[in-house]
């Protein structure tokens, strides 16, 4: 009876969640920029992408989720089990992404998921061509690739939400340095953290065998140009799925020599929370957040160099007063979801009032949601209020 009723509370919350990056939105009145949307919703596929299989209906409604007080229980003691590697393509196969984040639930296991896309974009001029018409074909490219990477990021994101919240995983992406070679490294590296368990490789692609034998040629997927400065925040309370889709979106948006702004919201801006006693302390939710962005980006090695990362994070709160993203000069992006596109057209306000120039508005959809319509999607969306709530 206690479960059923925390179900049916999950399914009641989600429609009433607002997240507290909400409280930055001073104005909603438009700059005139259009934001920059990576990602189309997670629940538009693109043609010929693989379906859902014929998993039942009820493993994506959000009442049928693993439920996120058992899911949390087994994150906090995931470091007794191994570590799944999940190697996926572009569009991601979603049901073998719902498939493995249900078996490292019950398995207590940490999930990497190796994106392994295609590594150039169709279309465009040949090399031959006027040498500014080869920097636009390599701009085409680059937007086309982080594009696709990002809905590919989403679609993931999406799935694990539906069946996982709150699961422990990190994306593994090419523009960051990743390849097989290494993420299998990785993944040995995070087994024997974890008391010495084993690593299940879990490929949705039909890669051969020796792909884990060899360096891939990571130049052909170069690091993405970025952006030198780029602001992120949120509150980042039990770090979810779809938490984990707006850092990874905002690593992926960061120059690999410039520094990354994490905001997370502090204690004052959550004093008049009702739920308030049940939020993560500022620390654990700050240190969270930087951990899993620095999970994200590959370490530098002899065969990688050139993909390596020295960004950099700068983690602070929330507190009120106005922020980075809104008084930094030099700040060049801004990283939301879809639902707080409100908020970034005020800090783009607060901008042009200081007469700094405009930022790049980079949007992500939500997660977790259920419908035929974005409002619907929305109503149902994965938030950390909705945990809260369930794990009562």
């Amino acid at each position: 009876t206690s479960r059923l009723e925390s179900r049916r509370r999950l399914a009641r919350t989600t429609s009433l969640a607002t997240d507290c990056s909400r409280r930055l939105v001073v104005s909603s009145t438009a700059t005139g920029r259009p934001p920059r949307v990576l990602a189309r919703s997670a629940r538009v596929r693109p043609h010929g992408a693989p379906t859902r299989g014929t998993r039942a209906p009820s493993s994506r409604h959000p009442e049928a989720r693993a439920l996120p007080r058992d899911e949390m229980s087994s994150a906090g003691s995931a470091s007794e089990g191994g570590v799944r590697l999940l190697l996926v393509g572009s569009p991601p196969d979603v049901a073998r992404v719902e498939a493995a984040a249900e078996a490292c639930v019950a398995e207590r296991r940490h999930l990497l998921v190796l994106f392994r896309g295609a590594s150039s974009a169709e279309g465009g001029p040949s090399g031959a061509e006027h040498r500014n018409d080869e920097r636009k074909r390599e701009e085409h490219e680059e937007a086309s690739r982080l594009t696709r990477t990002t809905r590919d990021l989403e679609s993931a994101c999406d799935a694990i939400a539906r069946v996982a919240p709150v699961l422990e995983f990190t994306p593994l992406l090419a523009e960051c340095g990743w390849d097989a070679k290494h993420a299998r490294a990785r993944a040995e590296a995070l087994a024997r953290e974890r008391k010495g368990k084993d690593v299940v490789v879990d490929d949705a692609t039909g890669t051969s065998s020796d792909v884990f034998e060899k360096d891939e040629n990571v130049d052909n997927v170069r690091a993405s140009r970025g952006f030198a400065k780029v602001s992120v925040g949120g509150t980042f309370d039990r770090l979810h799925a779809g938490h984990r889709l707006l850092l990874a979106a905002a690593a992926l948006a960061t120059h690999k020599e410039g520094t990354l702004f994490v905001g997370v919201t502090g204690e004052a801006l959550l004093a008049n929370k009702s739920d308030k006693n049940k939020i993560q302390p500022y620390a654990t939710r700050a240190n969270n957040a930087e951990r899993f962005l620095e999970s994200v980006w590959c370490p530098a090695s002899e065969k990688n160099a050139s993909m390596e990362s020295k960004k950099k994070i700068k983690t602070g709160p929330l507190d009120g007063s106005p922020p980075l993203a809104s008084t930094v000069e030099d700040m060049r992006a801004l990283v939301v979801s879809r639902e707080t596109l409100g908020g970034a057209a005020a800090v783009n306000a607060q901008r042009r009032d200081l007469g700094f120039p405009p930022l790049e508005i980079i949007a992500v959809g939500v997660v977790g949601g259920v419908g035929d319509s974005d409002e619907a999607r929305e109503r149902t969306k994965l938030s950390s209020s909705a945990l809260r709530a369930a794990a009562e």
